[in-house]
């Protein structure tokens, strides 16, 4: 091995070091008057890989608050902590929020409820998909994507 004056000579790294990402996806319940939105709640999914990109980790947070007229209407949103399924090709984070109005002043008991449920894969190698949000009562509860 020849050494070159100046110049330090080191082993290359075995691995870089894993990185983290997060994405958030924003969604915004309907519920209020003609199905507008009354609130936001976003979906952060955050993946961890190691330097050759492999996955090493993906989890997800579910948060969300009302805008005035979700506030108005007394929406309740009670939050089920996505949870991750799948094997080392990949894993599908799936979480929940059920929304319910509940004008306690005026109504004694609350409305009918509605489940969304959001779900998004992250793959071993290459990109994750784009989060989805399904409603179990889309003619009460919509969930869109745009505000």
């Amino acid at each position: 091995m020849t050494a070159t004056a100046g110049v330090a000579l080191t082993a290359p790294a075995a691995y870089a070091a894993n990185t983290t990402s997060s994405q958030v996806y924003r969604f915004y319940p309907g519920g209020g008057y003609k199905s507008t939105r009354t609130g936001e709640i976003d979906f952060v999914v955050t993946t961890v890989r190691d330097g050759k990109g492999n996955l090493v980790s993906a989890s997800g947070t579910l948060s969300g608050h009302n805008n005035v007229q979700g506030q108005a209407l007394g929406i309740n949103m009670a939050f089920t902590q996505p949870y991750a399924s799948g094997s080392a090709a990949g894993y599908t984070l799936t979480g929940k929020v059920v929304l319910q109005a509940c004008l306690a002043k005026k109504l004694p008991v609350c409305g009918p409820s509605g489940t969304i449920t959001f779900t998004d894969t992250v793959v071993k190698y290459g990109p994750q998909t784009p989060a989805h949000a399904n409603s179990s009562n889309p003619g009460l509860w919509p969930i869109f994507s745009t505000p």
